[in-house]
């Protein structure tokens, strides 16, 4: 008798608990009561679930209670995942020329009004929109362009994330717009550091200056001072794992044997080899200094022949290789 009124009085309580523990798309289940998930998640089941599921890059969640995350615009993505805000998509940049010279300017492009009518060039490095009619123009943003570009040119082109939304090397040369340490602690501005009285640029982006460390960093709140962290900048595989342009001349990888197994030499260095590229760099890295070889290469220690040789570094291929790298090392 005592177990038939047991087991009817479970049944009674599952019947009761189990309905409330059911819970609709969008929202996710704590003691018995379902909540909306919040700002940059979603929840695309119903049921017992106790959590919401975190917006992957290139979407956002801006409202709470999403059943599903909204895409950034073609090409955009986003630097973190559980975005709240479209503004969190950050789109591709262009680089500037300016009277022929490259600037650190950076121009966005409106990917929503490209159409079919022209073909992006890039050319040295230099971004370029050619139309139909032949005519060429620089993409700065003072010129207008009376033809939009088109999607499938962009994703063919030279990646132009690099150093925006990855850094390549050690980061000395990263402008992007991460703030977040590898902590997740926002960091402070750089105005806000005693430390850094010299560089005052009124933000707080991640950046690697001095030759110190090996990647982004910041600085975030301290017991007393202000505390040197790493970013969670992803590195790049573009021009890391690979070369965007035939040349090569923005390849930045740790490659340093040559396509016949010859050790690279390094570059600061006049042995076997004297050379004139001596400031290259500290390392024996295959690199095409100033694109003026048909690809990377480097001299070799051979202590006669060949002097200098080529390397073998696939090209990167849109659609094949990751634009966006997001494991830090």
């Amino acid at each position: 008798m005592k177990v038939l009124l047991f087991s009817l009085f479970a049944v009674l309580v599952c019947t009761v608990v189990c309905q409330e523990q059911y819970c609709p798309e969008g929202t996710y289940l704590v003691f018995g009561e379902c909540h909306l998930c919040p700002k940059g998640s979603y929840q695309p089941h119903s049921g017992t679930q106790s959590s919401c599921l975190r917006c992957p890059k290139g979407t956002y969640a801006a409202v709470r209670g999403s059943k599903e995350c909204s895409s950034c615009p073609d090409n955009h993505l986003t630097y973190f995942d559980s975005s709240e805000s479209a503004d969190a998509c950050v789109g591709p940049k262009l680089v500037v020329i300016a009277d022929g010279e490259e600037t650190e300017y950076t121009a966005e492009v409106d990917l929503k009004q490209i159409t079919e009518t022209s073909t992006l060039v890039v050319k040295s490095g230099k971004w370029l929109a050619k139309t139909r009619d032949g005519n060429v123009h620089e993409l700065t943003p003072e010129v207008f362009l009376p033809v939009p570009l088109q999607t499938s040119d962009l994703a063919h082109a030279t990646p132009v994330i690099t150093n925006d939304f990855c850094y390549t090397g050690t980061g000395h040369d990263y402008k992007g717009r991460a703030s977040v340490s590898e902590f997740g602690v926002e960091c402070m501005n750089w105005d806000d550091v005693p430390s850094m009285p010299d560089y005052n640029p009124g933000h707080n982006y991640c950046r690697n200056l001095g030759k110190y460390s090996k990647r982004p960093y910041c600085f975030i709140p301290g017991d007393t001072d202000p505390r040197m962290v790493p970013c969670s900048v992803p590195k790049c595989v573009w021009d890391e794992e690979c070369k965007s342009s035939p040349a090569g001349e923005k390849y930045q990888g740790p490659l340093d044997t040559t396509g016949s197994q010859y050790r690279c030499q390094n570059w600061s260095s006049d042995y076997p080899h004297p050379h004139g590229y001596n400031d290259v760099g500290n390392h024996n890295y295959c690199r095409n200094p100033g694109g003026k070889e048909e690809r990377p290469w480097c001299y070799t220690m051979a202590l006669t022949f060949p002097i200098w040789d080529y390397c073998d570094i696939r090209d990167c291929v849109a659609g094949e290789d990751e634009r966006y790298n997001y494991h830090v090392e």
